[in-house]
């Protein structure tokens, strides 16, 4: 539930000489500066010069002039030397150096230049009063182009190295540090910041502030506004990054940095159609740059040319591994397109291990950088990966860690460094991914207009043509539904632990089946892990009221609520709840007569940890129900370790607590489970889970469970029979749903699934932390995804919200899902820019595949007012054909949010039910032609953030009056033909019956 942290490099540690810093505030102060020494200034050369004061000897005399402060003879002297040898560089340096006395920068400053330029070994010394002087004129782009070319030339400069580091990194050229930082953590000068940048360089942010002074200084150059469009895209504003670049393209057509940013910021903003202009604007050495290569491959990739893109991505890693993982998954998806199915194995493996090193410097850096632990387990990525001198760094910093010890610390120190040597090389051989895969072979991409292959830019619809207006009105007062997903009650007061956060889970089950849907909803008021909270509500709709049957109904649970599943565990025709608490679970069996029983103990279940999400489905495809378990922090720590802020308590980061297991439970057939968590799943990277979908996901047959972590990888485990025995194998990173387009790992909390984009697959929606993006996940090829937030529009609305439940759903009925994400903070943060109590928010789908933000006004009085908004569940309470909302809040009642859309279109919804598999049918498939459109369905359990929806796939079909070509696919190659159906109904299909049955009028 917290966001992710960019670096900032230290200049009171990687700077160490302070003359950057003196440099930015001296700019003016003129011959208030002290003059450099026109000793140390002379080469090496100079010693055997003749220095007898001889009147031709202008050179001599300038400097010893120079030397008692007689800056006139001084200054006449070296003229008329120059006049007499114009292309002595040593005497043009002492010009320089006389220059600089007088307090004449820009002379000083040209004659430096031209003191270098003469020279083809320039000494250290002119160097490094070029840098220094260059930087004093505002010119920090040159200064550091003269301390590369320094640090080329005397590589056993330390202090050139620090001065390299420290400068780059601040004007946005972290990339040019790379070298200097490798040469001082191999040479014994690392220190824990320089391990940190070499490991994650993409995490350096440039010096804001120093960019906008120097603007302010000279607004004639542009070039400081590349640091600022960075930092716009550090924080996801891809479009605003797009246009400083612009603007510093154009006046600065030469500067390459800025062009090839520009055309990653177009491409990672879905202006694809502005590439080939920018194409056209290439300068010399773009190509050199990863930027440009990944903006090449993100706009072929748009045109369906994932050979080119493939090329492009190849590219890319070939010039910066470093800097640009996610550049991987790029590569992967286009790999899996093209059928080149070895190499994208290579990939793979070397995204799980990236990944690793990813999360690993997650959890460091959460951990204030003092655990022994995290540190470890940072190095031990790297070996993974092949770099032992970083691991060897980043082991020997674990030793002097004061947190987290770890009992054979020193002997996993010296194992690591038993591989290092002189001759080791920065990666071992093997290792790079850009060397293992050859796609040289493949056609370079060029995206100029008119060049063969190139798609004609279509014109867009702004607006979706055929919309109709979308109105909720909250009436769970009026219908009864009174709840409230209660915390403690001193919470509100003095502050949330970690656990009193989350809140409550929802869940739709008709239990009593007369087709109108009854809630249960949850309640932690008590302590974790202990029995002492309220009652769970149950609540049951009769013909659209609902009444509270919680204790009748023999729904008695007393634990610290969290999500709550939905499903015929038994097979008996009744759906059961299973309820996720901190502390045991309970199985309640729904007894049919309108009661249910406590059955946890009987079904053998057992254990008390922190499950937030929980799943019944038939995972392993046997015909009878599993459970899943999605599990959070793990121990004790959560809830006795406490954070604290200025106000009293906060919430603790979830990463300064230890990851737990999921769990799995296999279902034997007689209602009994057993524990096969260790047989079925490989757990060595467990995530901190939040919700879960569970469903036919990827290409291959069998469930799937996908399940959002916080603040790592998220996971996708895929049913597999490969090893001759079933297993559920982990394949979020690989398959794109693990990390976002960059690569990082994210805060995920809740979850939509869904076909939006009406192209017969599921997508994913993920809520995130306030200061980063929700995530929009699109299958891009069977079982691939690829983060497509910005380019649709799904990103930028959600930067300063904190969200939780989301859903898809038709709300107008036209044919459309819609999307609702429901937001609010978990503390009380104090910022002006992000508020605790938000807006519940709707988005609708325009033509050209865009989301907007439907107006809160135009939603309703519940849409007016922010919240503190949690799990969400979707629904048609009053059975009127029309998709409702449930969502629960911190402090707030449960919200009833019935459609009162006017206009709205009819709907088909269908209930399965399967015999020759488990009876829920989760992953069934039910397809139709609806007007000249074929729609698609699948039936999933899970739901997201602790929730179950209404069990029932839903379309929306505006004014048809018939679906066509009706059809179910029940997996494992059964696929049912039904016919044409009435639209404005509710119908069951059962696997083996062509009839469907119709279960009550509207």
């Amino acid at each position: 539930m917290f966001g992710r942290e960019n670096l900032r490099v230290t200049r009171c540690r990687t700077i160490h000489c302070l003359w950057i810093a003196l440099a930015l505030v001296c700019v003016g102060c003129g011959s208030e500066d002290p003059p450099s020494d026109p000793v140390r200034s002379l080469s090496p050369g100079d010693a055997t010069v003749d220095v007898r004061p001889q009147p031709e000897n202008y050179r001599v005399i300038a400097s010893q002039a120079l030397g008692r402060g007689d800056l006139g003879n001084a200054q006449n002297s070296i003229r008329q030397h120059l006049l007499q040898q114009p292309g002595d560089a040593v005497a043009i340096e002492l010009a320089g150096d006389i220059a600089v006395a007088r307090g004449d920068i820009q002379e000083a400053s040209s004659m430096y230049q031209s003191a270098v330029d003469l020279s083809d070994r320039p000494s250290l010394a002119l160097l490094r009063k070029h840098s220094e002087l260059q930087m004093k004129s505002n010119r920090p782009f040159e200064a550091v182009e003269t301390l590369r070319r320094s640090s080329e030339l005397y590589p056993d400069d330390i202090q050139g190295h620090y001065d390299l580091v420290g400068l780059s990194a601040m004007v946005g050229l972290p990339q040019l540090a790379i070298p200097s930082l490798k040469w001082l953590l191999m040479h014994g000068h690392g220190d824990p910041e320089s391990l940190a940048v070499l490991a994650d360089p993409g995490r350096v942010e440039p010096d804001s502030e120093m960019c906008l002074n120097l603007m302010q200084r000279e607004p004639t150059d542009r070039r400081p506004e590349f640091c600022l469009a960075q930092r716009d895209a550090s924080q996801m504003d891809w479009q605003a990054a797009a246009d400083r670049l612009g603007k510093v393209s154009l006046r600065h057509p030469e500067f390459v940095p800025a062009y090839a940013w520009l055309g990653l910021a177009l491409a990672r903003s879905g202006r694809y159609d502005e590439i080939p202009d920018w194409a056209k604007q290439m300068p010399d050495g773009a190509p050199t740059f990863p930027e440009y290569w990944i903006a090449m491959g993100l706009w072929a990739q748009s045109q369906g040319r994932y050979e080119s893109a493939a090329r492009s991505f190849w590219e890319a890693l070939n010039h910066d591994q470093m800097r640009y993982p996610e550049t991987l998954t790029s590569l992967l998806v286009c790999l899996k397109q093209m059928g080149r199915d070895s190499d994208a194995e290579l990939v793979a493996d070397q995204i799980v291990r990236q990944t690793s090193l990813r999360d690993a410097l997650a959890i460091h850096f959460e951990r204030k950088s003092n655990s022994q632990k995290s540190a470890l387990k940072v190095a031990e990525a790297l070996v993974a990966l092949g770099r032992i001198w970083e691991a060897e760094g980043w082991a020997r910093l674990a030793t002097v860690l004061p947190d987290d010890h770890v009992d054979d610390l020193r002997d996993r120190y010296l194992a690591i460094r038993k591989g290092l040597s002189k001759q080791t090389p920065w990666q071992l051989s093997g290792f790079d991914i850009a060397q293992r895969i050859d796609l040289s072979g493949l056609a370079l991409v060029d995206p100029t207009p008119g060049s063969p292959g190139v798609l004609p830019a279509v014109a867009a619809s702004a607006a979706r043509l055929d919309s109709t207006p979308i109105r909720f009105d909250d009436q769970s007062k009026q219908r009864g539904l009174n709840h409230t997903c209660a915390i403690a009650p001193d919470a509100q007061q003095d502050g949330h632990w970690i656990y009193q956060t989350v809140g409550g889970g929802v869940a739709v089950i008709d239990f009593d089946l007369d087709g109108y849907p009854d809630v249960a909803a949850a309640v932690l008021d008590g302590q974790p892990l202990a029995t002492d909270s309220s009652l769970n509500g149950l609540h049951r709709n009769i013909a659209g009221q609902f009444v509270d049957v919680t204790v009748s109904a023999g729904y008695l649970d007393h634990g610290f609520g969290q999500g709550i599943a939905v499903g015929d565990y038994n097979d008996d025709g009744f759906p059961d709840l299973f309820d996720a608490n901190i502390g045991g679970n309970r199985l309640y069996r729904n007894n049919g007569d309108g009661t249910f029983t406590d059955v946890t103990e009987q079904a053998k279940l057992s254990g008390a940890k922190w499950t937030t999400s929980v799943v019944i489905a038939d995972i392993d495809s046997d015909g009878i129900a599993d459970l899943f378990e999605v599990a959070y922090c793990d121990g004790e720590s959560p809830f006795r370790d406490g954070c604290h802020n200025a106000q009293g308590i906060s919430t603790c980061p979830p990463l300064h607590f230890e990851a737990a297991t999921d769990r799995v439970w296999k279902g034997v057939g007689d209602g009994t489970f057993v524990d096969v968590t260790e047989r079925w799943m490989d757990q060595r990277s467990p995530g901190r889970g939040l919700g879960i979908v569970a469903g036919q996901l990827d290409e291959t047959p069998g469930l799937d469970l996908y399940v959002a972590n916080d603040m790592t990888v998220n996971h996708l485990w895929s049913a597999s029979q490969q090893s001759g025995q079933f297993e559920l194998v982990e394949i979020g990173a690989i398959r794109g749903l693990g990390l976002n387009a960059r690569s990082l790992s994210q805060a995920s909390m809740g979850m939509a699934a869904g076909d939006p984009d009406g192209d017969g697959d599921i997508d994913f929606f993920l809520s995130h932390f306030a200061d980063d993006h929700n995530t929009f996940y699109e299958q891009v090829g069977p079982g691939v995804w690829s983060d497509r937030s910005h380019q649709v529009g799904l990103a930028q609305p959600s930067i300063k919200l904190l969200g939780f439940g989301t859903q898809w759903a038709d709300f107008n009925n036209d044919g459309e899902l819609e999307l609702i994400l429901t937001n609010g903070h978990v503390d009380d943060v104090g910022r002006d820019d992000v508020s605790y109590y938000m807006p519940t928010q709707v988005f609708h789908r325009s033509r050209n595949g865009s989301w907007d933000e439907i107006d809160r006004q135009q939603l309703g009085p519940f849409f007016e007012r922010d919240h503190l908004g949690r799990a969400l569940a979707i629904a048609d309470i009053n059975v009127d054909g029309k998709a409702d909302a449930i969502v629960s809040h911190l402090y707030e009642p449960v919200a009833l949010l019935v459609n009162d859309s006017d206009g709205a279109g009819a709907s088909v919804t269908f209930e399965l039910k399967s015999t020759s598999g488990q009876r829920d049918a989760i992953g069934a498939v039910v397809r139709a032609k609806v007007g000249d459109r074929q729609v698609a369905g699948q039936l999933l359990s899970g739901d997201g953030y602790m929730a179950s929806n209404q069990r029932r796939v839903r379309f929306g079909v505006g004014n048809q009056t018939v679906v066509r070509d009706v059809s179910v696919d029940w997996g494992r190659g059964n696929v049912q033909e039904i016919g044409d159906l009435p639209t404005g109904k509710n119908y069951v299909l059962v696997e083996g019956f062509d009839t469907a049955f119709q279960t009550r009028e509207r």
